[in-house]
C-alpha cells in the first residue's frame, strides 16, 4: 500500500502520544523519554518502548503516563494480566487519570471479565471529555456489544475521525468499531478504510493488524459478495504481522478464526494429501494445501525439515547445529551481523509497515546479539539462538513464496532449547 497522500504528518502526532499533553510534559526530560517510548510502541519496539517507560518512570517530577504507556505496551503484547496489575496500582496513586481508567476497561475486556469491564465504564460516562478515554470507552463498548454506549460514544467522538491519537492510532478505526456495534456496516468499512490508511501511513504495524482484524470480523458479519474472500486475506495478514512481532495470544486467535474460515480446503488442503519439503538440485522444492515452489538453500531449511521428520518429537538444537561450539559461536555472529544488514535494507524501502517490522525485529537481534557476546559462552544458549535466528529468517522467505505453508509452519514449528513442530491436525510430510 503506498502512502496515502493528504495525511496528515503522523510522526508528528504520535509524538504527543498518550493524551492531551500540557507544556511541561513537552518539554520534561520524563516527558521527552514518554514521547520516544510511545513512538516505539507505535513502531512495535515494545523491548525499546519498556526501557523508556521505566526510565521515564525513574524520573523526578514524572506523572502517570510513564506507568501509563508501559500497561499499553504490555497490552499490545498480549500481556493482559500484566496490565491489570500496573493499571490497577497507577489507579490507586493517580484515581484522577482518565486514560489510566479507561485501559482498565480494555484490559479487563482482553482477560474475559466482562462484569468488571462493564463497572469500570461506568467510571468513564461522566468523563470522556479527552479523545484517548473515549476511544478505549469505544474499545469496551464494542467488546461488549452495547448499542446504546455506542451510539452516544460515536456522536461524540464523530468530529475526530480524522484525529491520529497516539499510541491508539487513527480514531476511524474505533468509529468503525462503534459503527459495526450499530449495524451500520457501510459507515464502519468506510471508516477502516481510512483508518487502514492512517495506521499504515504512521508505519504502525500493531495498529494496522488490529485494524485488519477488526474489518475482517465486519466483513465476516455483512456477508456480502466478495466479503468473506477479503475478511480472509485481511486476517491472514493481520496474523502475520502479530506472529512477525510476537504478538503471540492475538496471533493464534486470528489462526483460529482462520482454520475455521478454510476448513474444508484452503489452508488445511484435502485431507490425506502428502505435503513436501525436500532437496531439488540447489534449492527445495516445497508444497502445501496444493500450492508448490522452489526457493533456494538456506541452513534454516534443513533445520525445518529435520523437525518436520522428527513427526512430533522433540529435536535437540545442538542435534541441528553440531556440537561444535567454536563453529557455532563464530556461526552465530556472522549470521546476526548478516540478518541485520538485511534487516538495515529493508528498513531503507518503501514499505511503511515492512520497514517497521523491520525496525522492530532489528532491536530484536541487536539485544540478543550483544547479549550473546555478554554471557559465559554456552554452546545450548548458541545453538538456540542461532537456530531461532535461522528458523525465523527462512519462514519470511517461505512466507513470500507460500503463503499459506509460511503461516502453517509459522504457528507450527516451535524453536527454543528443543524445537517441535506441533501442527493443529495430523499431516503428512514427504521430506528429503
Amino acid at each position: 500500500m503506498p502512502r496515502t497522500k493528504g495525511v496528515v504528518d503522523v510522526r508528528h502526532a504520535v509524538s504527543a502520544t498518550g493524551g492531551a499533553l500540557d507544556w511541561v510534559m513537552l518539554t520534561a526530560p520524563w516527558g521527552l523519554l514518554v514521547q520516544r517510548g510511545s513512538l516505539a510502541l507505535v513502531d512495535g519496539r515494545f523491548r525499546e518502548c519498556e526501557r523508556l517507560a521505566a526510565e521515564a518512570a525513574r524520573a523526578a517530577g514524572a506523572g502517570p503516563e510513564p506507568g501509563l504507556l508501559a500497561a499499553a505496551c504490555c497490552r499490545e503484547q498480549g500481556r493482559a494480566a500484566e496490565a491489570d496489575v500496573l493499571l490497577r496500582g497507577l489507579v490507586a496513586a493517580h484515581p484522577e487519570a482518565a486514560e489510566a481508567q479507561a485501559l482498565l476497561g480494555a484490559v479487563l475486556c482482553d482477560l474475559g471479565r466482562d462484569g468488571e469491564a462493564l463497572r469500570q465504564l461506568a467510571t468513564l460516562e461522566a468523563r470522556p471529555s479527552r479523545v484517548e478515554v473515549a476511544a478505549l470507552a469505544a474499545e469496551v463498548v464494542a467488546a461488549l456489544d452495547l448499542p446504546d454506549h455506542a451510539e452516544a460514544l460515536h456522536h461524540h467522538l464523530a468530529a475526530h475521525g480524522s484525529t491520529f491519537a497516539g499510541w491508539h492510532g487513527s480514531i476511524a478505526r474505533h468509529l468503525a468499531l462503534l459503527d459495526h456495534v450499530l449495524g451500520r456496516w457501510d459507515d464502519a468499512e468506510e471508516h477502516f478504510r481510512r483508518a487502514l490508511d492512517a495506521n499504515y501511513a504512521a508505519g504502525a504495524p500493531v495498529l494496522v493488524a488490529h485494524t485488519r482484524r477488526q474489518y475482517s470480523a465486519l466483513l465476516r458479519a455483512r456477508g456480502g459478495p466478495g466479503d468473506w474472500e477479503r475478511a480472509v486475506d485481511l486476517l491472514g495478514q493481520a496474523a502475520t504481522i502479530y506472529r512477525r512481532l510476537e504478538v503471540e495470544r492475538l496471533a493464534d486467535q486470528a489462526e483460529v478464526v482462520l482454520r475455521r474460515c478454510l476448513d474444508p480446503g484452503g489452508d488445511l488442503g484435502p485431507a490425506g494429501e502428502a505435503n513436501l519439503f525436500r532437496r531439488a538440485g540447489n534449492g527445495w522444492e516445497l508444497a502445501f494445501a496444493g500450492q508448490r515452489a522452489e526457493i533456494g538453500d538456506g541452513a534454516g531449511l534443513g533445520h525445518i525439515a529435520a523437525v518436520l521428520a522428527a513427526s512430533g518429537r522433540p529435536v535437540q538444537v545442538l542435534d541441528l547445529v553440531g556440537a561444535d561450539e567454536p563453529a557455532v559461536a563464530d556461526g552465530m555472529v556472522v549470521e546476526y551481523r548478516a540478518r541485520l544488514a538485511d534487516i538495515d535494507r529493508q528498513m531503507a524501502g518503501n514499505d511503511l509497515i515492512a520497514a517497521a517490522l523491520a525496525r522492530a525485529e532489528r532491536d530484536i537481534l541487536q539485544a540478543e546479539l550483544d547479549e550473546a557476546r555478554s554471557a559465559a559462552g554456552d554452546p545450548v544458549d548458541r545453538a538456540r539462538r542461532l537456530v531461532a535466528l535461522r528458523v525465523r529468517t527462512t519462514l519470511d522467505g517461505i512466507e513470500s513464496a507460500l503463503p499459506v505453508l509460511g503461516r502453517h509452519l509459522r504457528r507450527s514449528i516451535r524453536t527454543g532449547t528443543f524445537c517441535v513442530y506441533e501442527p493443529d491436525r495430523p499431516e503428512r510430510w514427504k521430506i528429503g
